[in-house]
């Protein structure tokens, strides 16, 4: 027979293994949360990581040359919601570019300011403003199209963009640069955007936009197009016109036909190239703005309200500049969200030393 302290030793060993169990079980479960964490917070870095990596520098200190005589002339469609704080610098812009008349639909809503009380008196002759416009253009493309085909026999080429993009002609100017051999063979120009930065200003301010919001510069696939006015059945969409490969030629900013056989709407051009023009495209502005712009609502349908904005322009906001903790709470206390991924992704880079 076991003795009392035969039988307290072995009480006490098995006591110590079933110690030593949990301890392994424990220590099993602690390295486990910690790489279920460590994944986690792998997870949010990946998913909200930067959109944009391809920076575009260029020196922008050159005057926008003078335009010259031309027998060309140039029209500019546009369509602007609530654009009022820019709308004398584009049309500026432009007029000095060398476009002859401007062409903007106010999608302002009604009883509101309108767009022509912010165009100056000396602008107004080069500036054409359709408002009270909501019974007949529902949206951007309605709007492009009634301009080009309203003034098709006006003008040789009507160049499409929104109000927060600006055409840049790289060492030449808009007539100079259209009226080349290399584009005798082209119906339609497309330009790729290069979309400048937030520059880290959380709030707006006065200046002009080329002084708040200079290069570098965030390449992008996307892009806009001018079209000659010889198309009589036109139909331009929001970022490109409907494309018919046997009739149509559509080249890039350097005159290279493109290949694009798919005869639908071509929103974006691989192969991204600025050689010898570009938008600069003040897409985000300030923090301030951006949550603005989302809030009075877009120019035209975008999808499901809050929820397409969340998936795609704040998350491209979020991931294509640089991540500050006063972006986050501006953003939070604008849209009532706390956007937890972006604290923590936030509190992650100053950890490891990753600058977003």
């Amino acid at each position: 027979m076991k003795s009392i302290f035969q039988e307290d030793h072995l009480q006490l060993i098995e006591n110590r293994i079933i110690d030593e169990r949990e301890n392994v079980k424990q220590k099993l479960i602690h390295k486990s949360l910690k790489i279920i964490l460590l994944y986690f917070c792998l997870l949010i870095i990946f998913q909200s990581k930067k959109v944009y990596r391809n920076y575009f520098h260029i020196n922008l200190n050159q005057n926008i040359p003078i335009k010259e005589e031309s027998n060309i002339k140039v029209a500019l469609c546009t369509m602007g919601k609530y654009e009022n704080l820019y709308a004398n610098e584009f049309v500026e812009y432009y007029i000095k570019l060398g476009i002859d008349h401007i062409f903007i639909y106010d999608d302002n809503d009604p009883n509101t300011e309108k767009i022509s009380d912010a165009i100056e008196n000396k602008n107004r002759l080069k500036v054409t403003i359709y408002d009270n416009i909501k019974d007949t253009i529902k949206n951007q493309s309605d709007a492009f199209n009634d301009c080009y085909h309203k003034n098709i026999l006006n003008y040789d080429w009507f160049l499409m963009v929104d109000m927060d993009e600006f055409l840049y002609i790289v060492n030449d100017s808009l007539k100079s640069y259209l009226s080349k051999n290399i584009f005798d063979k082209c119906d339609f120009i497309k330009f790729h955007w290069a979309t400048s930065t937030d520059n880290n200003l959380v709030h707006y301010d006065p200046r002009p936009l080329f002084q708040r919001f200079k290069p570098p510069y965030l390449l992008d696939i996307i892009v806009k197009a001018i079209i000659r006015s010889n198309i009589s059945d036109m139909h331009y969409w929001v970022h490109s016109p409907d494309y018919s490969p046997k009739r149509n030629v559509t080249c890039n900013n350097k005159g290279d036909i493109l290949d694009i056989s798919n005869g639908v709407n071509i929103e974006s051009v691989g192969n991204v190239n600025v050689e010898k023009a570009f938008l600069i495209h003040h897409r985000f502005k300030s923090t301030e703005e951006f949550i603005q712009k989302y809030k009075r609502g877009y120019s035209n349908w975008f999808g499901d309200g809050l929820n397409w904005f969340l998936e795609n322009n704040l998350r491209l906001y979020l991931t294509s500049n640089h991540l500050t903790m006063e972006k986050i709470n501006y953003i939070s206390s604008e849209l009532n969200l706390y956007l937890l991924n972006y604290r923590i992704k936030y509190l992650l880079g100053k950890i490891f030393f990753m600058n977003y």
